[in-house]
């Protein structure tokens, strides 16, 4: 069956309201048992089959664990449901313990959030900027991603075993950022990484072994561990999934990279560590600490505090996190004005929406939440956009947008532009500002993210390059990256550029504008010097945003 959509969830949500409709002070009134049920049947309704894996589900009110129920299978091949107890794997959840790990040394006077990274860890590069030890619970270091780095290697996530001295090795090594300490929120993994060998530093143990003395038992989280070694056997792990074309195929994570994710755990065990936040059983300064939101070097406050996002859904505050690892989706929420209401989601199919699952149950427990208001759009002059057909990069990974108007109506990427009425225009469900310069010779597309900065794509070609032959000739060659120890080899192949990192390892580039490519799910571009040939190969990323290998003689 297909994934269901956020739409869809959306949908089902509103016929569970037929179900359980409270007053407006829906907190005063605790939902039945039947009632929860009838709103959690239909909220994972796609997933309540023998056929398919699902998701597990909890939900908890004031300390008080109101529901927990599995739908669909932990294992299609040995026919085993997920249940309550069923332990999956939280994706990035996995992040607040990491924090909670970094801020337990902090009590213990052992470190503090402003020290330098480089006190506890001095393989670190020094960029010009000290990188604190909030930094990295921030995803403000400016640090690449991890997985893009290895990728590039040849070695993408799940075709060899990466460990823990791999990665920080790898991101070590790295000579630049993506961009100066702290200026900007980029989500990464890369840092929570570092986070793991400092808690072992600093501690003088080992990071299960600190997480599990100083978390997972004193506050009764049994069935928490982490995958240190995804060989071990778990009891009632469910396994992952993604869909192919001829059915459900295993996608499990196979290495032993933790702290960033990699946390084995079970609803229940959720739900508590959500109540001992609430309660503060770990102190206040640990626990305040971590919902604290960041603020970048222009004093922009973002959502993101230490492993956490701090913002709000329908107008209450939320704090929450979602995940993805390989086969497993996963959000965790609680809602302190809402009751303290907590709502964990677990599933173990790949593109399950846990978040929206995660709304549309408190859109039905809490329906006198403000709705969001509709966008004032009016109509669009497609005459007007025609101008800006093109291709437009982004100012921070150089990959590129089209806008486009060969269908009789404007597009971006493929979905129409709506206008509202202050004159910003909707791409998708971003709100952008089209800009002409004062002199008229460059357009731009300027969109705000989450956290409050600009990107600004910049018009660089009205119609898609089409090369020569000569054209990719003289970009062809072996250009070599030391950071991460590869001489990518550029070839054409049956009129077609490629590039490879290792034997076996092609990735075929289609040509964007001049001298630049979309690769597999990054950009690549070339500089080319005063010969003419390629002096620079460049990749972008949406978490490595420039990394350039240089061409060899």
């Amino acid at each position: 069956m297909p994934l269901p959509s956020p739409a869809a969830a959306r949908a089902v949500a509103a016929l569970a309201l037929a179900t359980f409709m409270g007053p407006r002070n829906v907190q005063a009134q605790q939902p039945t048992t039947a009632q929860l049920i009838a709103i959690t049947d239909r909220v994972f309704a796609p997933w309540n089959s023998t056929h398919s894996p699902g998701c597990g589900v909890g939900i908890a009110r004031g300390g008080t664990t109101l529901l927990e129920r599995g739908y669909g299978m932990a294992n299609l091949t040995a026919g085993l449901p997920i249940l309550p107890s069923t332990t999956l794997e939280s994706g990035s959840v996995a992040k607040q313990f990491t924090a909670t790990a970094v801020m337990l040394l902090v009590a213990d006077g052992k470190l503090r959030l402003d020290d330098d990274t480089r006190t506890y860890l001095p393989e670190l590069r020094n960029y010009g900027r000290v990188i604190t030890v909030r930094h990295l619970l921030t995803h403000t270091t400016g640090l690449r991603e991890w997985s893009n780095l290895v990728a590039w290697q040849g070695w993408p996530r799940g075709t060899r075993v990466h460990t823990q001295s791999d990665v920080f090795k790898i991101i070590t090594d790295q000579q630049a950022l993506n961009y100066p300490v702290g200026d900007h929120y980029s989500y990464t993994n890369s840092g929570f990484l570092l986070a793991r060998t400092l808690v072992e530093r600093v501690s003088g143990m080992d990071f299960e072994s600190f997480t599990t003395k100083r978390i997972f038992t004193p506050l009764g989280l049994t069935n928490t561990s982490w995958r240190g070694d995804y060989t071990r056997v778990v009891a009632g792990l469910a396994q992952a999934y993604r869909r192919a074309p001829d059915g459900w195929h295993i996608d499990m994570p196979n290495d032993n990279v933790i702290g960033a994710g990699g946390l084995w755990t079970t609803i229940g065990d959720w739900l508590t560590w959500n109540e001992h936040l609430t309660r503060k059983t770990l102190g206040s300064a640990v626990v305040d600490s971590l919902t604290r939101r960041m603020r970048l070097t222009n004093g922009t406050e973002i959502a993101y505090a230490l492993g956490l996002m701090v913002s709000q859904y329908r107008g209450t505050p939320q704090i929450a996190h979602s995940g993805s690892t390989n086969g497993y989706s996963t959000y965790l929420a609680r809602f302190p004005e809402l009751g303290n209401l907590s709502v964990a989601v677990m599933c173990n199919a790949a593109g399950a929406a846990a978040t929206n699952y995660t709304y549309a149950i408190v859109d039905a427990l809490h329906p006198e939440l403000a709705k969001p208001a509709a966008r004032d759009t009016v109509t669009t002059d497609h005459a007007a956009l025609v101008a800006w057909r093109g291709l437009y990069e982004d100012g921070r990974w150089h990959t590129m947008s089209v806008i486009d108007t060969s269908k009789g109506t404007v597009r971006f990427n493929g979905v129409p532009i709506r206008t509202l009425r202050d004159g910003t225009h909707l791409l998708g469900g971003q709100v952008a500002r089209l800009v002409v310069s004062t002199d008229g010779r460059t357009r731009t597309l300027r969109t705000t993210t989450s956290d409050g900065d600009s990107v600004v794509h910049t018009l660089r070609q009205s119609d898609r390059w089409v090369p020569t032959a000569a054209d990719l000739q003289a970009l062809a060659g072996r250009y070599r990256n030391d950071e991460i120890g590869v001489t990518f080899t550029v070839a054409i192949v049956d009129g077609t550029l490629t590039v490879s990192p290792r034997h076996g390892v092609v990735e075929t580039l289609t040509p964007t504008v001049q001298d630049a490519f979309d690769g597999n799910d990054n950009a690549v571009w070339f500089v080319r010097g005063k010969n003419g040939k390629g002096r620079e190969m460049h990749f972008g990323a949406s978490r490595a945003w420039d990394f350039v290998s240089v061409r060899q003689p």
